[in-house]
């Protein structure tokens, strides 16, 4: 949507606003230079969104600005992400917290996304010489699980016919355990499969 300045006030406005603002003008469905100029306004352009300084960091509007041509663009300024807040409980919450947070949610998307077919795994497995300890923790847990009165169980099912493998299906968390492979060798596993 198209979005405007209004010379006499500097305020920016939609087309929208500007029509409800000129009720008893009759405004074509595309705005020409006429237009613009009988309304006393000029189109405010996106301008390019730059990178953060650094982490933690975004950058977002912070109103209009004119460009080396003369062109209203959008200006952008870099705030912080994250400030400390008091929460409706009361409980203060920190920068650190929020930061925690935010990385922790960061990794689980990454883990959600990360997939591997059942050949490209074994092959990365065997590359990095755990082929054997993972093949080793699946009979484990199957026969685990035996002893325990279970028939049949999700390991040597999944290990020897899942098409593709998902970092956080439950039950390669589980061989992985057993396997002694932490969450980074798996994440790094995974991602390199």
């Amino acid at each position: 949507m198209s979005n405007y300045r209004v010379r006499s006030t500097g305020e920016v406005k939609s087309q929208g606003q500007l029509r409800k603002d000129n009720p008893n003008v009759s405004l074509p469905k595309v705005w020409s230079e006429n237009v613009n100029e009988a309304l006393g306004i000029d189109p405010v352009l996106e301008s390019p969104k730059p990178e953060p300084s650094a982490d933690y960091k975004s950058v977002v509007h912070s109103g209009v600005e004119q460009d080396a041509n003369g062109n209203w663009v959008y200006a952008w300024t870099e705030v912080d992400m994250f400030i400390e807040y008091t929460d409706d409980d009361g409980a203060v919450i920190t920068v650190e917290q929020q930061i925690a947070d935010y990385e922790a949610q960061k990794l689980l998307s990454k883990r959600q996304g990360l997939s591997a077919t059942n050949e490209n795994l074994r092959l990365k497995l065997d590359q990095i010489g755990v082929y054997g300890v993972m093949s080793a923790a699946v009979a484990t847990l199957d026969a685990k699980a035996e002893f325990e009165g279970v028939d049949v169980t999700p390991y040597a099912i999944h290990w020897g016919f899942a098409t593709t493998i998902n970092r956080l299906d439950p039950w390669v968390t589980e061989v992985a355990e057993a396997a002694g492979i932490t969450d980074e060798q798996l994440d790094d596993l995974f991602e390199n499969a």
